[in-house]
């Protein structure tokens, strides 16, 4: 299950909450039918994956990931303008990214691995 979309993601959530309540009326959750006890978990891995591409916690990115990218900027002489046409943001965006003070998003740790070829392993391991 994936989402496509805001609307989408409200919806699931939405269904979500009323799950939780039914579980809460009937004092536990695992007084659920199965069918909504798999509803609940399917719900919940989707919820998971689009808050984690398009609704990061706040947080500071690791200086390990913002000196390994101002290192591949360098090596390709690559601008911070177009360091952000590359990575589909706003120079000032890029600006907060390598200054630490924005978080990575999914869309970001991809296009860090396919335009600057930094591993996602080693992004994934520094987060």
């Amino acid at each position: 299950m994936v989402i496509k979309n805001d609307a989408q993601y409200r919806e699931y959530k939405n269904t979500l909450e009323t799950i939780i309540a039914k579980g809460a009326e009937l004092g536990d959750m695992e007084l659920l039918p199965l069918v909504d006890k798999n509803e609940f978990i399917r719900l919940t891995d989707a919820i998971y994956e689009w808050e984690a591409a398009y609704h990061p916690l706040p947080g500071k990115v690791s200086s390990l990931i913002t000196d390994e990218i101002k290192k591949q900027m360098v090596d390709k002489r690559i601008k911070q303008k177009e360091a952000a046409r590359m990575l589909g943001i706003s120079e000032s965006r890029v600006s907060e990214l390598l200054n630490g003070k924005r978080a990575l998003n999914l869309n970001i740790a991809k296009r860090l691995r396919d335009c600057f070829g930094i591993p996602a392993d080693f992004i994934l391991d520094h987060i």
